[in-house]
C-alpha cells in the first residue's frame, strides 16, 4: 500500500496534557480527559471546564487534527481525533500528537488508531502490573502505513463520511425507539 513509518516520525509535537480539577462551571476552556473519549467520541456536553492560566492555556489546547490517546488503565489506546472550534485542553492522562500535515492527513493517521492492529499494538506494549499503561515514547513506535497524500485523502474521506452516516443512523434509531 505504502511505506510505513512510526507515528513518532510524523508528529510536530508529542506532548503529555494539563493537570488540574475539572469543574463544572464554564471558568475555562473545556477539560477533555480519558473518561470522555468513548470508542473513539466524545459527548461535549458531559466534558467539565477547568481553570488555566493564558501561558498554559496555549500550551495545552487543542487544534483541529490534533489526536490524543489515554496512557494509562483500561484505557489505555483509547483515542480521539479533535476537530472543532471550541477551546479545549486536554488532561493530564492523555497525550496529544500533533500530525504535521505536510507529512500525513492525520484523519487518515487517526483512523489507523481505530483498527485492530492498532489495539494489538497496545496490548503488546502495556506495561505494569497494577495500573497498565503505556508512554509517549512508546506509542510514537506505532507503525502507520503511508501511502501517497492522495490516496491518504481519499480514504480519510470515505471513513469519514461513513463515520458521519453511522452517527446519524444512531441518531435514527434512538429517534424511532422513543417514538
Amino acid at each position: 500500500m505504502g511505506s510505513k513509518i512510526t507515528l513518532a516520525e510524523i508528529c510536530t509535537d508529542i506532548s503529555y496534557g494539563y493537570t488540574a480539577s475539572a469543574t463544572a462551571k464554564p471558568v475555562g476552556p473545556k477539560f477533555l480527559r480519558i473518561t470522555d473519549i468513548q470508542g473513539g467520541k466524545v459527548n461535549w456536553e458531559n466534558v467539565p471546564y477547568c481553570e488555566i492560566d493564558e501561558k498554559d492555556s496555549l500550551k495545552y489546547l487543542l487544534q483541529d487534527g490534533d489526536i490524543v490517546i489515554a496512557r494509562t488503565g483500561n484505557s489505555t489506546g483509547e483515542n480521539f481525533i479533535f476537530s472543532s472550534n471550541t477551546k479545549v485542553v486536554f488532561a493530564s492522562y492523555l497525550i496529544r500528537f500533533r500530525i504535521d500535515p505536510k507529512k500525513a492527513n492525520p484523519k487518515f493517521i487517526w483512523l489507523q488508531m481505530r483498527t485492530p492492529q492498532w489495539w494489538s499494538f497496545i496490548d503488546s506494549v502495556k506495561t505494569g502490573s497494577a495500573q497498565a499503561g503505556a508512554n509517549a515514547k512508546v506509542l510514537g513506535l506505532y507503525e502507520v502505513e503511508l501511502p501517497e497524500r492522495k490516496i491518504q485523502d481519499h480514504i480519510a474521506d470515505i471513513g469519514f463520511n461513513l463515520l458521519k452516516k453511522q452517527d446519524i443512523n444512531s441518531k435514527i434509531n434512538q429517534t424511532l425507539e422513543q417514538m
